[in-house]
């Protein structure tokens, strides 16, 4: 497999490129045209493509994301967990005490005019804060990752945050995408999640919801774009609260497949957007549909009307 170093200028040929940073990924001009990741698909195909581009970093007025806690921790821990270098220079960990006028320590709180100060000279440094809180939770996360035997045999060896790139033809669209280890030997990839619950039927949520097939998929066809071969996404889930468990989960064939049509179906109402001027929001293309409760809540309702005698 052949990675090149990014050069700062706009990604102009197909193949896999190391050293962009995280926020320039995801900023508008990364590609000689408009780029689309997994997470832009997987927008589009789950709510519209009016809020795929209400957020889209090719929207010179897109909205920006608000950063959750999950977020966060989630950022901070495949700093820590996948080995990624400079951790001390991209967050700083919140001290939990502060010196009060007396040189008392006191509980970190920002009403006080020191905490305060503290958080702004860092993010104006360039630093994301973490709470100790959080760094604790990732390090009993490592613990119950290192346990797992696949880890041990080095899963996760291989390019850490290498981006793949690859122009679609039919869309007209680039194609990016940026898994948390290529590997450098073998064709399976894996990709490190947080999740609260890691049961079976918690995680089948998880992959449905976050579209987690979508993402596996676009790898997929970015991998065949490129000549690389290809053979399976495992999610690695570890939970971000005692206990604290990881589970692996190898996403299905099956799943894989709609993945790839969900993201073609994606990439052709994209394109026709961009055409069109115009990004068309949830059931505006047929606006007098009429909609149902669903088969499971209707047969709630009869459920109880029988109970009740109603019926």
């Amino acid at each position: 497999m052949e990675v090149r170093k990014w050069d700062g200028k706009p990604i102009t040929e197909n193949g896999w490129v190391s050293d962009i940073p995280i926020e320039r990924y995801h900023s508008a001009g990364m590609c000689s045209g408009p780029s689309v990741s997994s997470t832009d698909l997987r927008t589009c195909w789950s709510h519209s493509p009016a809020k795929m581009f209400a957020f889209w970093a090719e929207n010179p007025q897109r909205e920006e994301r608000e950063v959750t806690n999950a977020m966060l921790l989630g950022g901070c821990a495949h700093y820590l967990l996948l080995g990624e270098a400079n951790f001390r220079q991209k967050y700083a960990a919140q001290p939990e005490e502060y010196p009060g006028p007396k040189g008392e320590m006191k509980k970190w709180h920002m009403g006080a005019d020191y905490c305060k100060e503290w958080v702004a000279f860092h993010e104006a440094k360039g630093f994301t804060i973490v709470t100790v809180k959080i760094l604790n939770a990732i390090v009993k996360m490592a613990e119950s990752l290192r346990i797992l035997a696949l880890v041990k045999d080095g899963l996760l060896r291989g390019h850490v945050e290498t981006s793949g790139f690859f122009w679609d033809q039919e869309s007209n669209l680039w194609l990016k995408v940026r898994p948390d280890v290529v590997p450098s030997d073998g064709p399976e990839f894996v990709d490190l999640k947080t999740a609260a619950d890691v049961t079976t039927v918690a995680l089948q949520n998880s992959i449905h919801t976050y579209g987690y097939n979508q993402q596996a998929a676009l790898i997929a066809e970015v991998c065949e774009g490129l000549g690389q071969p290809f053979d399976g996404f495992m999610c690695m889930f570890v939970e971000t609260k005692a206990p604290y468990c990881a589970r692996m989960a190898p996403l299905t064939d099956v799943d894989l497949g709609l993945g790839r049509q969900q993201n073609r179906d994606s990439l052709r109402r994209i394109s026709a957007s961009i055409k069109a001027g115009h990004w068309p929001g949830p059931g505006e293309d047929n606006p007098l549909q009429p909609l149902g409760m669903g088969k499971d809540k209707r047969e709630r309702i009869m459920a109880r009307l029988t109970h009740e005698g109603l019926v």
